[in-house]
Order: C-alpha cells, then structure tokens, then sequence
C-alpha cells in the first residue's frame, strides 16, 4: 500500500513575470473531464486474475470510472486501482498535484499499525472490520487476504463507494463471498511490527505516485474551440 497522508508543501510565491505568462496561457486554454472508461479497457482490466480487486460501479454519485489498472499496468506495492474522475476537481485527495474525486485501491494485506492515520473509527462494512480516518475522506476495509482503500474529495463520497463496492474480476458465490472475513488481524501494535520479521511499517490509501496519465485534465486552446 501506499504511505501515510504527506502534508502539502506550501509552494513558493512564482515571480510576478511567471503569473502573467500562466495568466495569459490560462486564458486561451479550457479542461474537459475524461470520458468513460471504454467497453475494452474494462475488459482488459477485468482480465487481472492475482486476487480479487473491487471497484464501486461505473459511476459513483455521477462521477464515471475513468480508468482501471490492467494486469500489465498493475504494480503490486500500490495495488490494483480503479480511478473516477479526473484531475481536473477541487478536493482533498492529491497525487502529485493532482486531485481525483475517488480512487479506490485493492492490495495484499501487509501487517501495518492504523496509529499514523491519526483520528479514526471503526466500524463493520459489508460484515467485515473498517477504519474510517482523515474526517471520513479515507476508509480501508479488511477482507479476505486484502485490504482496499478509498480515498474520496468528500467524507459523503468515500462512504456512498464503500457501500456501493463489489468484486470487480469474479463472480461471489455462497463457497467464496464477496466479503470473506480477513485472514489476518489487522491494526497491529507498534509493538508487534517491531518484533515481527519483514513488517512493512504504517500504510494508507494516499501514495506518492500520480494517476495515469490519461486522467490528468486536457487543454485545447480557446481559439480551437466551437462556439
């Protein structure tokens, strides 16, 4: 999984010359969202067999499933993701500059103390263990040999995807339910990490890396643009 919340580096005041020139850019250019994810990236995407991975739809209070990760695009210390949106929303949930109104993340559970989170609480979804933190905007639900986390612009969001997630790559059945209990115990102690061989330390939804870059807001300039 990822890392704990970073905090934003306040960025330095640019010079006045670099403002007019990105005022002047600004200007001529608009963003437009992404579209949809397609009938054949979801296919692909679907095509990732490791272990279960969950999305929450294709759509999560209007916002579209824009893109999933593949197994060829798949890279295991973050997990398998699915992105709603794209970068061209306000919110709180950052990659690199970068805000997305929901992802949602499925890795292998890696034992991990929930302390660094900060404020949280926990509660029972889909009849399996959850921790809510970060005033609702992050929740990590435990389930089967995964953890998933979602990360969402608004507390309202996260909760509507948590309710709303379901397996993304197969089919529950009464022998394997979507939501099997964890085989694992999750919220270790520091303690226990210390001791433990191989413990990974304190993980989170949020990670350093960006999205694709396929979700990043596209410009064209205004002059191109039909009235």
């Amino acid at each position: 999984m990822g890392l704990a919340h970073p905090r934003l580096r306040p960025r330095r005041r640019p010079a006045i010359v670099a403002i007019l020139a990105a005022a002047g850019v600004l200007a001529g250019c608009t963003t437009h969202a992404a579209p949809p994810i397609s009938a054949s990236e979801l296919a692909s995407a679907r095509a990732f067999k490791e272990y279960t991975v969950y999305w929450a739809g294709l759509e999560v209070q209007g916002i579209p499933l824009t893109q999933a990760d593949t197994p060829r695009s798949f890279y295991a210390p973050v997990g398998f993701t699915a992105y709603y949106g794209n970068c061209g929303s306000r919110g709180v949930l950052h990659d690199n500059g970068c805000n997305l109104p929901l992802k949602i993340s499925t890795s292998v559970y890696s034992p991990h103390s929930d302390a660094p989170f900060g404020p949280q609480h926990w509660v029972r979804l889909h009849g399996v263990p959850a921790v809510v933190y970060h005033g609702g905007h992050d929740i990590e639900i435990y389930t089967d040999k995964m953890d998933i986390d979602i990360s969402a612009d608004s507390p309202a969001r996260a909760r509507a995807a948590a309710d709303a997630l379901e397996p993304f790559n197969r089919i529950p059945s009464a022998g394997f339910p979507a939501f099997p209990q964890p085989f694992y115990t999750p919220n270790v102690s520091q303690a226990q990490l210390k001791a433990a061989a191989g413990a990974t330390g304190a993980t989170g939804a949020t990670t350093d890396l960006a999205p694709p870059a396929a979700l990043e807001p596209a410009q064209r300039s205004s002059s191109n643009q039909s009235p």
